[in-house]
């Protein structure tokens, strides 16, 4: 395995917010808390914690049971043993549960949180890392599908469309049916058929299962790819966390008028900056759900009031009384959602992917509001997965990673001139004009000489033209052959690398890669991960 980086800046869709974040914090540094790449960072953030004995206790006591259904292995357990610990801190990331493990970048976040949480135990700053499963997430059409590979390297798109019981459900309780065995055998047609596929397909058999839930499933089949990574999974559908993080859902529902201005703030000045917004906040956004016959609808604000999408209208009293009797119907959006996480966590830092990163530099003023205090918020590891038909590519037409995102047209551009000359067919005009020249004058010399050559050389001409246009026909069909290799080869690196204009780590499920590498995968990726740079990063395997 090879690898080697390049800037983010060198690829599509970075936003501005995001690069001066990694290459010029200065400028950002007022929407969060902490330098990201400096050591003292972590330090100061886990001094900010103030973290209750008894809450501490509570937390880790869920966290072992839900660890236990997810039939985690020992090493998580070992983690929680450690958090347990008044002098341990949590290093969390989270993802949504999408289908199959959903794209291959929740695995680079989960080894990320991992690599953090050792460096930091190594250097005496005593940490576990948490996966947050985003498990009360309602928006079913982001994760009932995925992409893969098939054997010739085209993207695959398998869908699981069977309706929830009941819309707008939150999907880490939406079942699956029998459509995810299904599913499953048109995997085995479409993945490789090797050793390291064979046992991927064991594992996604006994994970994803008709009657299982999405949460469960994403869960069990994250628990065994990680077993060896002391990794902590967290379902905050569990009715005892919403308890244990009251508070916060006391604050937005008591001060939601004072939050939405904060939020409008923070907006502004973003927007002043020259950065984007990435979670649209208006005069009557609330920062809560309500879970209502089995339906997850956001509430906006409408006076002294709280109404849902369903027409619900409740009052502080009633969400306060419903927090009481049944805090597991309150859910926070995703600006309250990590909020919530590290109330229930000694988190002294944040894995996010660029997304996260934006809509966290507009929750630092809830942060500052309800917690007083805000983690490190640390980059993702990123990367491009060149495999050998890729890399092979690359060398033959002298090409870069950027020169994939460049756009079609450009990119088959620099590919065909590679191999094929310039004017080709102006040098076919010109030979044969120059040869009609050459022998008209010849001809006319010849007339003085000996008027029976002529027609010879008439005749000579003919066939000389008719050799060129025959070279000529040649040529052509062997550019075709070459202009239709270039757009074959083209295809399949984009295919590879930039699938559907979308960079490969956010299309491509983490299986496509386990069944052709196995879970040494995880091991590699892991080992390439650097904490102390911010580059993305091309793996060759």
């Amino acid at each position: 395995m090879d690898s080697h980086s390049i800037p983010y800046t060198h690829l599509p869709h970075t936003s501005r917010l995001f690069a001066d974040y990694l290459y010029d914090y200065g400028r950002v540094s007022e929407f969060y808390s902490y330098h990201p790449f400096e050591a003292e960072s972590f330090r100061k953030a886990a001094q900010s914690i103030h973290y209750p004995a008894d809450l501490r206790r509570q937390v880790v006591a869920v966290l072992k049971e839900q660890n236990q259904r997810f039939s985690s292995a020992e090493k998580a357990f070992d983690s929680l043993k450690k958090l347990e610990r008044p002098d341990c801190y949590a290093v969390v990331t989270g993802q949504q549960m999408g289908l199959f493990s959903g794209p291959v970048f929740a695995f680079y976040k989960a080894l990320t949180a991992i690599k953090l949480a050792r460096s930091l135990s190594s250097k005496g700053l005593e940490a576990v890392p948490v996966f947050w499963l985003a498990t009360e997430d309602h928006d079913l059409d982001e994760v009932n599908h995925c992409f893969v590979q098939d054997r010739e390297g085209n993207p695959r798109r398998l869908d699981h469309l069977d309706p929830p019981p009941v819309p707008g459900a939150r999907v880490g309780e939406v079942p699956f049916t029998d459509a995810v065995v299904r599913l499953q055998d048109e995997l085995r047609e479409i993945l490789p058929d090797s050793a390291e596929a064979s046992g991927l397909f064991e594992l996604l058999a006994e994970c994803y299962r008709s009657g299982e839930s999405y949460g469960t499933a994403f869960g069990r089949f994250m628990a065994r790819l990680f077993r060896d990574f002391g990794v902590v999974l967290m379902d905050p559908m569990d009715r005892r966390l919403h308890e244990l993080s009251a508070r916060v859902f006391r604050a937005a529902i008591e001060s939601a008028p004072e939050l939405q201005r904060g939020l409008a703030e923070r907006n502004r000045r973003l927007t002043e900056g020259g950065y984007h917004v990435q979670v649209r906040v208006t005069e009557n956004s609330s920062l809560l759900f309500l879970q209502a016959n089995g339906r997850r609808s956001a509430l906006k604000l409408q006076g002294e009031k709280f109404v849902s999408a369903q027409g619900h209208t409740c009052s502080v009293e009633d969400l306060l009384k419903q927090l009481d009797q049944q805090p597991e119907n309150l859910s926070p959006n995703v600006l309250l959602r990590p909020v919530m996480q590290d109330a229930l966590l000694p988190t002294v830092a944040y894995v996010a992917g660029s997304s996260e990163l934006a809509y966290l530099a507009q929750a630092g003023s809830i942060y500052q509001s309800v917690l007083g205090r805000m983690p490190v918020v640390f980059p993702r590891a990123s990367f491009t997965i060149l495999e050998r038909p890729a890399t092979r590519l690359l060398g033959k037409y002298g090409l870069t990673l950027p020169d994939v995102y460049a756009g079609k047209q450009a990119l088959r551009e620099k590919m065909a001139a590679r191999f094929l000359p310039d004017g080709l067919t102006d040098l076919f005009q010109k030979a044969s004009k120059g040869l009609g020249e050459s022998m008209e004058m010849l001809q006319k010399a010849l007339a003085q000489v000996d008027p029976t050559l002529v027609d010879a050389a008439a005749a000579s001409a003919r066939k000389m033209q008719y050799q060129l246009s025959g070279l000529e026909r040649k040529a052509a069909a062997a550019v075709q052959n070459r202009t239709e290799q270039v757009e074959r080869d083209a295809l399949r690196l984009e295919n590879s690398l930039y699938p559907q204009k979308t960079p490969q780590e956010r299309l491509f499920s983490g299986i496509s890669f386990l069944a052709r590498y196995g879970p040494q995968f995880l091991d590699q990726i892991y080992e390439a991960i650097p904490l102390h740079a911010s580059d993305h990063q091309l793996v060759s395997f």
